[in-house]
């Protein structure tokens, strides 16, 4: 289970997601950043709260994933 509860988490994902017409891998591995989760943790709580469609977490794996290449690229933008 992750850090945030459910009313921050939603506030996070609002904030990072707000004018974004897609979740993306940056937003799911920012979140997930925050939330002290990995993404795929952060993304199928996302699906469970209704957050984003089901079958995201799918979505992402079936199409490349979400590497520790992509984590250790964003993460080092974030410094």
């Amino acid at each position: 289970m992750g850090v945030m509860d459910m009313d921050a988490l939603t506030a996070a994902f609002r904030s990072h997601t707000e004018g974004a017409s897609k979740f993306t891998r940056r937003m799911a591995i920012n979140l997930a950043a925050m939330d002290g989760t990995s993404p795929r943790e952060l993304v199928l709580r996302l699906e469970r709260l209704g957050l984003v469609r089901p079958g995201t977490w799918d979505w992402f794996a079936a199409n490349g994933g979400i590497t520790r290449d992509h984590i250790a690229e964003v993460r080092g933008e974030m410094q």
